[in-house]
């Protein structure tokens, strides 16, 4: 269902149902479904970052940012980026 999602929305993913990667307008990354949880981390635009989903949680962790990013901007486009995929899954 994931990789539906992911090619539906133009999403390269590599990989299996354990590990791979990802990339999307220049934005790519790393996953592994682990027993709960999707983690991985993420690179583009000057950003990277850490990424955790649950069953009802997700969790994004900017590890470094330009300077001139203003963080809420940064927080708005990630909440419409999260807002978006869970109304894919639904």
């Amino acid at each position: 269902m994931l990789f539906k999602l992911a090619e539906q929305n133009d999403i390269h993913v590599t990989g299996n149902e354990r590990t791979g990667s990802f990339s999307s307008s220049g934005v790519k990354g790393d996953y592994e479904f682990g027993e709960n949880a999707i983690r991985g981390t993420f690179a583009g635009h000057g950003v990277k970052g850490e990424f955790s989903f649950e069953i009802g949680k997700a969790a994004v962790t900017i590890t470094d940012k330009p300077f001139w990013l203003p963080e809420v901007l940064l927080k708005q486009k990630v909440t419409e980026g999260l807002d978006s995929l869970c109304d894919g899954l639904a």
